[in-house]
């Protein structure tokens, strides 16, 4: 995780300070998103006669905080997100939530392009994100879990600076178990996220 951040703050300061020159109200925006996310992978029993099920996080809300800066018809940024997740098992005919719980924080670095716009100023934009992310388990202890996320992201204007959004989108994450976390009969797989978000944004 140490050898990241130093790119990640590298990429950040490139992206957020580029064309400075022109005035700040005209460049910048901050959005914030709700989200729902629903996990698969993370483990797979993988034994023959074994119920072929896994341990993953269990489908969980999240908030983003993002501040962004438009350049013509892209947009770059940086989000701050907070995830709570329980670990359930997931197996056939077997859905079990396990006590305890997942507490996750995300930095996204980000880029978006505009593909689409009516004359009303409804946007249709596509967006991919670096995912930086640290879990914590109470029995496990933290650990960074790295990924991507592509998805596609509708804005809807409301006032002059003041838009809705909805989008959607997919990621794929490192697992966030570890060797020796789960019983011998599973395996660790990359997790795959989901996910749906409402928001709203003020900005250029």
């Amino acid at each position: 995780m140490n050898s990241l951040l130093p790119r990640f703050a590298v990429v950040a300061t490139f992206a957020l300070s580029a064309g400075l020159a022109s005035p700040l109200t005209a460049q910048w925006g901050l959005a914030l998103d709700l989200q729902r996310s629903a996990y698969g992978g993370g483990s797979k029993d993988t034994t023959s006669g074994g119920p072929a099920g896994s341990f993953r996080p269990g489908n969980a809300r999240a908030v983003t905080l993002r501040l962004e800066r438009r350049l013509g018809r892209a947009m770059v940024g940086l989000g701050a997100r907070y995830v709570r997740s329980a670990i359930v098992l997931d197996a056939q005919d077997i859905y079990v939530g396990l006590r305890g719980e997942f507490n996750a924080f995300e930095a996204l670095p980000e880029v978006r392009i505009r593909v689409a716009r009516s004359k009303r100023g409804a946007a249709l934009e596509l967006y991919g994100n670096a995912v930086i992310g640290v879990w914590a388990f109470e029995d496990f202890g933290a650990r960074a879990v790295p990924g991507a996320t592509v998805g596609v992201a509708g804005e809807f204007p409301i006032f002059d600076r003041l838009t809705a959004s909805l989008r959607i989108g997919g990621s794929v994450l490192r697992t966030v178990f570890r060797e020796g976390e789960l019983p011998p009969e599973l395996v660790l797989r990359t997790m795959r996220r989901s996910e749906i978000s409402l928001g709203l944004r003020y900005g250029r």
